[in-house]
């Protein structure tokens, strides 16, 4: 019996103009349906975590989230309802070290700003300068802000739970060998989007927001059901007992999950979240 099951939103079950796909909305709500705790975790905030479910209040609200690649997870719920169950941010000293390297590359900042209120939580994407990646999206929260590093650096932003750099994919690497000779082993970094690196504090992870969700429900790591597609799922889906790779996840990231025991399933196109659901949490299957 499988005591929870996880999965990534962009690429695992939404395309690639961010909507759901019908065969997954069919499958998450079977499961919720059958009692099976269900969990989104992904790299967005809360906020656009739950955006393409809008359609879906009921689903939406007996979801557990975990958004900035785990730094933070919230209960199921509505508004304040929803409890916070984790929260980490950047320390403050690599928040300044990325801060100063991305504005001395002339690189685009993301900050991700995240604050608790009366009422639930406020979220904004703050960036530099315009981005098709993230205006395609055309969802709320998304403000382009110029005077967005000077505002980082006069401390009349805080430090937030994840920070993001545009890059040429061909630099992406460069970049990352900088930033972690800079800040050591403070920080942890993932990508999702071949432009897009991603900044936590170290020990943070989309893994991490699993084992935090586990106990919560009380379930054990052997009964858990994680999907995903992108490097930024890896920590997830090795931390579960059974851990899917969708086959669209491109070629280095199936690379590196070879021989580590997370399994490559079929892809998006051939509804490969609503096949791995059915085979592993609504199909009988039993742990050895």
């Amino acid at each position: 019996m499988i005591d929870l099951v996880a999965f990534d939103l962009d690429g695992t079950v939404l395309n690639s103009e961010g909507r759901l796909a019908a065969s997954a909305v069919a499958a998450i709500e079977e499961l919720i349906g059958r009692g099976i705790p269900t969990a989104s975790i992904s790299g967005r905030s809360i906020r656009r975590g739950q955006y393409p479910f809008a359609a879906y209040p009921a689903l939406a609200r007996a979801l557990y989230i975990g958004g900035y690649n785990g730094s933070v997870v919230l209960g199921p719920g509505e508004g304040a309802e929803r409890e916070v169950l984790r929260e980490e941010r950047l320390d403050e000293a690599s928040f300044a070290q990325v801060i100063e390297y991305g504005r001395a590359e002339g690189l685009n900042l993301i900050y991700c700003l995240f604050e608790r209120t009366a009422t639930g939580v406020a979220e904004e994407y703050r960036y530099v300068r315009p981005m098709e990646y993230l205006e395609s999206f055309r969802e709320p929260g998304m403000v382009c802000d110029v005077d967005l590093y000077a505002r980082c650096h006069s401390g009349e932003l805080g430090v937030p739970p994840k920070l993001m750099l545009e890059v040429e994919p061909e630099r992406r690497e460069q970049h990352i060998a900088d930033i972690e000779a800079l800040c050591g082993d403070r920080i942890y970094v993932a990508w999702a989007h071949p432009g897009m690196v991603e900044f936590m504090r170290r020990g943070v992870n989309k893994g991490v927001a699993l084992q935090t969700l586990t106990e919560r429900v009380g379930g054990c790591a052997e009964c858990v059901l994680a999907v995903g597609d992108a490097n930024n799922d890896l920590p997830m889906l090795r931390a579960a007992g059974i851990g899917v790779l969708l086959g669209n996840a491109k070629a280095e990231v199936q690379a590196a999950v070879a021989g580590d025991g997370v399994r490559i399933g079929p892809s998006f196109a051939e509804d490969g979240f609503a096949k791995v659901v059915r085979e592993y949490a609504l199909e009988g299957w039993e742990p050895k």
